[in-house]
């Protein structure tokens, strides 16, 4: 076990979700380490079927360390991930050379002791940011784990180092609902490759998350950079190659853990994620979409009374326009019946002059 302190809890509640990808292909996002717990029991109060639930917290304190999305597990005392002194296994050496996950999710599925894990969404960079990335710089996990997992285990990739970790071994979780627990990692050298500390020898976001530019460097182990060490504190960034100190080095401790036994609800988020620049924007943005919802409403509800006044001058018009037709044919059978009438009275007009003729004859 680490020599971390533990202090009082440090709460950071402001939250940004983020949706950036995670460092290369083998580096996994949110929830991709799978759970195994949360079916061994009730985990006391507030547990049921859905075991004891878990905020873990994890802050990049550095003011030029990246790390790879931050990975989590609980697991019961007997697992070590890793050890302070002892050779690093094929999972760690993966993670601290090259940031890759992968092998730590074998170790993860192929170990019952572990029950829970997760890592998150993206890579943290410093708060101060310096390469204005927009990445965050401290991710909360969620996870639920049985009672039979009592530890905790975090690690992440020191991305500007060719084999630097950041974690914690095995470290007590909370017992009780609500309590929360605060602990300080630091850095650590897995002893299995050489400190060049050239780009080309570092995964590229070594360069580009700090300095930005074009990426350089290499997601793949050198074998003729290899050591064969045990891990230890790490030595810092002591520029032999091309990273300056003044921006890559760090001082302990790097990375800030905070580890809460929260009450199970019905729906919890897998990972949040902070920036920096600590705003309200994501509860601005709804609220503008609801005004705008309500603007597109009292539009459309405009629009359909529109429609309907629209309708109801077309059925005004069809009727005029009825009346109008059934006018004109009453008038036109009214001429017709006058046409009518005139032909009748001419007919009893030419009646009578043969009348008068004929009476005129007989004379």
């Amino acid at each position: 076990m680490t020599d971390d302190a533990r202090d009082p809890a440090v709460s950071r509640r402001q939250t940004l979700t983020l949706g950036a990808g995670a460092l290369a292909a083998g580096a996994l996002g949110a929830s991709a380490l799978g759970q195994q717990g949360g079916d061994g029991g009730d985990g006391g109060d507030g547990g049921g079927q859905q075991g004891r639930v878990y905020r873990v917290t994890v802050a990049n304190l550095t003011r030029g360390q990246p790390f790879t999305p931050p990975a989590v597990a609980l697991h019961q005392p007997s697992v070590e991930v890793f050890s302070v002194g002892d050779a690093a296994n094929a999972p760690t050496q993966e993670l601290a050379e090259n940031g890759n996950l992968v092998p730590l999710l074998d170790l993860i599925e192929s170990t019952p002791e572990i029950r829970a894990a997760a890592a998150g969404g993206s890579p943290l960079v410093p708060e101060d940011d310096p390469a204005d990335t927009g990445l965050p710089y401290y991710a909360t996990l969620r996870l639920s784990a049985d009672a039979s997992a009592t530890h905790l285990t975090f690690a992440s990739m020191l991305i500007a180092t060719n084999d630097g970790i950041v974690g914690l071994d095995t470290v007590e979780l909370p017992e009780d609902l609500n309590e929360s627990v605060t602990y300080y990692a630091n850095g650590y050298d897995v002893g299995t490759e050489e400190n060049t500390e050239r780009f080309e020898d570092l995964v590229p976001p070594a360069k580009t998350l700090i300095l930005g530019g074009e990426p350089e460097g290499t997601t793949e182990t050198d074998s003729e950079l290899a050591t064969d060490g045990v891990i230890q504190p790490h030595p810092g960034i002591q520029g032999v190659g091309d990273l300056p100190p003044e921006l890559y080095d760090w001082r302990e401790p790097a990375a800030l853990v905070q580890v809460e036994r929260i009450a199970p609800t019905a729906t919890e988020p897998t990972t949040t994620t902070g920036t920096a620049t600590e705003t309200e924007t994501g509860t601005e943005t709804e609220t503008e979409t609801e005004e705008e919802t309500e603007t597109e409403t009292e539009e459309e509800t405009g629009t359909e009374e529109e429609t309907g006044t629209e309708t109801e001058t077309e059925e005004d018009t069809e009727t005029e326009t009825e009346e109008d037709t059934e006018t004109e044919t009453e008038t036109e059978e009214e001429t017709e019946t006058e046409t009518e009438t005139e032909e009748e009275t001419e007919t009893e007009t030419e009646t009578e002059e043969e009348t008068e003729t004929e009476t005129g004859t007989v004379r």
